[in-house]
């Protein structure tokens, strides 16, 4: 396999990714809001290396809804299940602890919607959901101030919004 196709963990992702959650918030107070959208997509890079949500075509990360479309549509990707079902929540962890892009992906009726990286880790109990959760990145543009890196991915959605949640992996 390529160096391309392989999959792969940046070692300092952790790190990297709280500094990025820094410059996240800095950004939201620039007011430059255009510019902050880049960190959903720019957090599976600096995890796993891979930078399918970088658009070179009009030269800047996703947005939300585009990566929604490219995740149904592409053929980088593959839908494991929704976040309601335990056994999924569990590959969504073993999938990211071996190395393998995942992602959560919210969409509600007016397409607007949340994409969260899930990375390496535990799954941890969520009281609010009642389910062992993934450990997750998440960076939010119209709330930043409950944007995380290191928690479980119950603090990014709320029970509501749990039928309308897909989890994605990268095919390698």
């Amino acid at each position: 396999a390529s160096s391309l196709s392989a999959q792969s963990l940046n070692p300092n992702w952790n790190t990297e990714l709280k500094t990025s959650l820094q410059d996240f918030l800095s950004c939201q107070n620039s007011g430059d809001a255009k510019a902050c959208t880049k960190f959903p997509g720019e957090s599976l890079q600096i995890v796993y290396k891979v930078n399918d949500f970088y658009s070179p075509k009009s030269g800047r990360y996703m947005g939300v809804g585009e990566i929604a479309s490219f995740l149904k549509t592409g053929k980088q990707w593959s839908q494991l299940g929704h976040a309601y079902e335990q056994d999924i929540l569990l590959k969504a962890q073993d999938q990211a602890n071996a190395k393998k892009a995942v992602v959560a992906v919210y969409t509600n009726e007016a397409g607007i919607g949340h994409v969260v990286a899930i990375t390496p880790g535990k799954v941890q109990r969520s009281g609010s959901w009642g389910l062992d959760v993934p450990n997750a990145a998440s960076f939010f543009a119209m709330q930043p101030e409950k944007s995380f890196v290191d928690k479980g991915l119950a603090f990014a959605f709320s029970k509501t919004m749990l039928k309308d949640i897909v989890i994605y992996t990268r095919n390698y």
